[in-house]
């Protein structure tokens, strides 16, 4: 029967599919699909709301068949994570078999030799699609799903520059459920001299996101979501560890403003009694953001008219001005569908631009004003997209406090957003804000207005805070600025180092003193702005540094060459020690009963060691870290056979090893570092040895060997016995009848050996 009010491809899709899933018919070079799709499109009547997946063996025949047609290698990706997102349940079950894990790492290695040694070119060729299409052919003992994933990783290592181009050109793209989006982000290690408190992009561990591509969401279905690549390259650098991020705040209480209200309270437009003299303040402000040195500036919202807003334009062009101005947002009426509708639109301006960036209100505040504005009926959220990884994203006041709009920003990698405000509090604020820095390493920048939010009837002042910040640096995510006066001024972010600054209304530095002392010269004004206004008094005693407890888990095995320690090889994309060999660890927790505890926790939580295989010897002395901040306890430990009771975390290890304690050296020479053990899995470089971590296996060779060398000819006090060591194998050394397994990531084998 038809059903003329149900669409059903619109539901599935947001109505913008551009990379459908394949059931029976195959996709084209562009995207575009034939066979099944187009014949649902001319259908008169009503599909299923929700469409029912043909049989496992049925869409792995068909996703074949469109691989084996498709050049594109952003539609190929797709594909595979389609069929990842299918059949999550037994990708996630079968992945950590560490055998399932093995034959499905051989076939892909087949189809990795296939590929050029040099991508010369953004499509994939006759060989590769031949390859990919035929690796997908499942057996009894290995699912095609568990190939389909280690062929997703590998297409988003191999063409991930030419992601960018497929998206470009789809500008201004618009995702439907089980679309692609980017997951562009810049590298914060290259922003920021903080550590990032924020998870990098592995820690949700998703089986339908590679790590340049995520597939959309039912969130696509509840916004409007566009990405834009129109500004791609005049947004590159458009913050980085020398970017200053300035609020400004004009106004001192509501009285500033004009409400008309209508007889059912409604207001609108609200805008500043005085244009001009607004105008005024707004420049000055301005004007001491970019001596400061900003080059991003924020606007509180209904903070100008639109007749001001296009005036501040001139910011941006003029020398030494800021490259980025959100000047707020404004009240104004437009034309549509032939009647007027009521808007709050919020406009940056860009350096280097003509036309400015815009974005409307869809969440009508209720106070301090009740806002009459009629937004439109499918809310926009629009992200701009940067060459070099920054997501902006332009929000006003109460659109940020939409939690589902919120979850699509984090869906869509939005890490740069802009906020101009106009609420009597920020804390509402922090969770929202918090999710976007915690969950996608967000700088946002909040511009609240005015000061002061008392009325005639309040027996108290109401100021909320001027500004909140988020930044992935920050312990809490989130910090306020909130000054202790009402007076106009402006908030400073220095992204490098997270630090924050409040410029009042004071008196210039520049001019003479009242002790006719002589003026400071520009380069010590611009030292004395940066470095803050206090200034330190001769009772001022030194700050104390406090070192926080923390361990790591030193875990010994019987090796065939005398004793081995377990090590970790830390994720590259980590900020502190990546890439580098280390041992398992991290900070204290309130609920840890000692170093012993904090160690074979930390140890759980990288890499699902039992606790219960394992037997502590004792601790070796601690290490004080100043750099870091932590005072490290060694915590020595031994098993004749670890157990691993899951799937290491992936967001801080690529790679587990056992190294040989022992290390044979001519005299007086360091041995040499460690190298890759025979059976590895992966053809890559041997990784670098921690410092700290050296070190503490240089002092456990003093402790074992002295200062000579160990030859191992003669069975001594202090030659180790020999037992299994550790393996890849999940049943090997079983402790409680349970199967461990060394899965998820790529792994070193051992040789084995007799007792």
């Amino acid at each position: 029967m038809k059903d003329p009010g149900c669409d059903a491809e619109e539901m599935n899709t947001g109505g913008h599919t551009f990379f459908p899933v394949v059931d029976s018919g195959t996709a084209n070079a562009s995207g575009g699909v034939t066979g099944e799709w187009a014949r649902i499109e001319s259908m008169t009547e009503c599909a299923p709301c929700v469409a029912r997946l043909l049989p496992l063996p049925q869409r792995v025949a068909s996703i074949q068949a469109a691989i084996a047609a498709e050049r594109e290698p952003l539609v190929t990706l797709t594909h595979l994570l389609q069929l990842c997102r299918d059949e999550h349940r037994v990708l996630q079950e079968r992945m950590q078999d560490s055998g399932c894990r093995a034959r499905a790492a051989l076939i892909v290695a087949g189809v990795r030799s296939v590929l050029p040694a040099t991508l010369t070119g953004l499509e994939l060729g006759p060989e590769v699609r031949s390859a990919l299409a035929a690796s997908l052919t499942a057996g009894d003992d290995l699912p095609a799903v568990a190939v389909a994933r280690l062929l997703a990783e590998l297409l988003d290592e191999r063409y991930c520059q030419s992601f960018r181009e497929s998206f470009r050109r789809r500008s201004p793209y618009q995702p439907g459920v089980g679309d692609p989006i980017p997951l562009d982000s810049p590298d914060m290690r290259e922003v920021t001299a903080m550590p990032a408190t924020s998870p990098p992009w592995r820690l949700a561990n998703r089986l339908d996101e590679t790590r340049h591509v995520r597939l959309a969401g039912e969130w696509a279905t509840q916004f409007q979501v566009i990405f834009d690549y129109s500004l791609a390259r005049e947004l590159i650098g458009i913050l980085g560890p020398d970017t200053i991020v300035a609020t400004c705040h004009p106004n001192r209480t509501l009285a500033d403003f004009h409400f008309p209200a209508d007889a059912r309270g409604r207001t609108f437009p609200v805008r500043p009694k005085d244009e001009e003299k607004q105008h005024q303040e707004i420049d000055r402000l301005i004007s001491t953001a970019v001596t400061a040195g900003a080059s991003v500036i924020v606007l509180p919202e209904l903070c100008v008219t639109e007749s001001l807003a296009a005036r501040l334009q001139s910011w941006t062009c003029r020398a030494g001005g800021p490259r980025m101005l959100a000047a707020g947002s404004y009240h104004h009426d437009d034309e549509h569908d032939g009647s007027p509708r009521r808007r709050n639109t919020a406009v940056t301006y860009l350096r280097g631009v003509p036309n400015p960036l815009t974005q409307d209100k869809h969440s009508p505040a209720d106070r301090p004003v009740n806002e009459d504005i009629q937004p439109q009926g499918w809310p926009q959220l629009r992200v701009h997209v940067s060459d070099d990884g920054w997501h902006l994203v332009l929000a006003i006041c109460r659109d940020l406090l939409n939690p589902h709009a919120v979850h699509a920003l984090t869906e869509a990698g939005a890490n740069l957003l802009l906020v101009p405000a106009m609420s009597d509090t920020l804390v509402a604020f922090g969770g929202p804000v918090a999710n976007l820095v915690g969950a996608g390493q967000a700088f946002v920048a909040v511009a609240n207005n005015p000061a002061d939010f008392s009325d005639a009837t309040d027996l108290a002042a109401r100021r909320p805070a001027r500004a909140l910040f988020g930044h992935p640096g920050f312990g809490q995510l989130t910090r306020l600025v909130q000054p202790a006066g009402a007076a106009p001024g402006v908030a400073l972010l220095r992204v490098r180092t997270g630090q924050l600054q409040w410029l009042g209304n004071d008196a210039a530095r520049s001019k003479p003193s009242a002790d006719g002392t002589a003026p400071l010269p520009p380069w010590a004004d611009k030292l004395a702005r940066l470095t803050g206004r206090d200034h330190l008094g001769s009772d001022r005693q030194p700050t104390r540094v406090t070192l926080r407890a923390a361990a790591v888990l030193v875990l010994l095995t019987d090796g065939p060459h005398g004793p081995a320690v377990l090590l970790t090889e830390r994720a590259p994309d980590l900020t502190h020690y990546p890439g580098q060999l280390v041992f398992p660890g991290g900070a204290a927790e309130i609920g840890d009963h000692g170093p012993a505890a904090t160690a074979l926790r930390e140890a759980f939580e990288e890499t699902a060691l039992d606790p219960g295989s394992v037997h502590i010897l004792g601790t070796l002395p601690a290490i004080a870290l100043p750099e870091s901040g932590f005072l490290l306890t060694p915590v020595l430990a031994w098993s004749p056979g670890p157990v691993f009771t899951g799937t290491p975390n992936m967001a801080e290890v690529s790679l587990l090893t056992t190294l040989p304690l022992y290390q044979p050296t001519r005299l007086g020479q360091r041995g040499p570092g460690p190298a890759p053990d025979e059976g590895t899995l992966t053809d890559r470089q041997p990784a670098a040895l921690g410092a700290v971590s050296g070190a503490i296996l240089d002092l456990l060779r003093g402790m074992l060997w002295g200062h000579g060398e160990y030859t191992g000819s003669t069975e001594t006090e202090a030659t180790p016995k020999r037992h299994a060591p550790v393996t890849a194998d999940p049943v090997s050394h079983p402790q409680d009848g349970s199967a461990s397994a060394l899965t998820g990531i790529p792994l070193t084998p051992q040789p084995r050996t007799s007792p």
